[in-house]
């Protein structure tokens, strides 16, 4: 594959680790850190994690739903992975645009280390969403479809509460 080629996939995929609704900024997080560094750290532990073969790196970032229905060996299987991150240095979060505790848009700067030990750079932006204690750039998931999986086993759980008063009175 050339070279060309090879840095518009790999950048795609970079697109994983990267989220929204609407909001204003919030404070520091548990631990101190602001959320622009929980954002930052998450993205250069993903990558940094991808580039040495660790592909649960993209599995730990996927949605609740998505890790419900597949498992990790499952999702190895799948097309989008098969690609690697050798060449990728590094993601520095440029800009970032908090949309209240759930969501961020990302303008990040992707450094890039070709075969001759050149550095190049390239711009791009993504989203993150705070889950489960965490910001998280979904590789396969989607948003919509975590929030359609709360709702139904929100639906579920109520239903179940219901069933066990009810059979608690009798």
């Amino acid at each position: 594959m050339r070279a060309v080629e090879r840095m518009v996939i790999v950048c795609g995929l970079i697109a994983v680790f990267a989220g929204g609704c609407g909001g204003k900024k919030e404070g520091p997080s548990a631990g101190g850190k602001s959320d622009e560094q929980l954002i930052q750290d998450a993205l250069s532990e993903a990558i940094t994690r991808w580039h040495y073969g660790d592909k649960a790196a993209l599995y730990d970032n996927e949605f609740e739903y998505l890790q419900e229905r597949f498992t990790f060996d499952d999702y190895l299987k799948f097309g989008e992975l098969q690609l690697d991150a050798d060449t990728v240095e590094g993601i520095n979060a440029k800009k970032i645009e908090l949309f209240g505790r759930d969501s961020a848009k990302v303008d990040a700067e992707i450094v890039f280390k070709g075969p001759t030990g050149k550095i190049s750079r390239m711009n791009d932006t993504y989203w993150l969403w705070y889950h489960r204690g965490r910001w998280i750039r979904p590789t396969l998931s989607r948003f919509e479809q975590q929030q359609q999986y709360e709702q139904s086993r929100q639906a579920a759980d109520s239903a179940a509460d219901a069933e066990a008063k009810e059979l608690g009175d009798q």
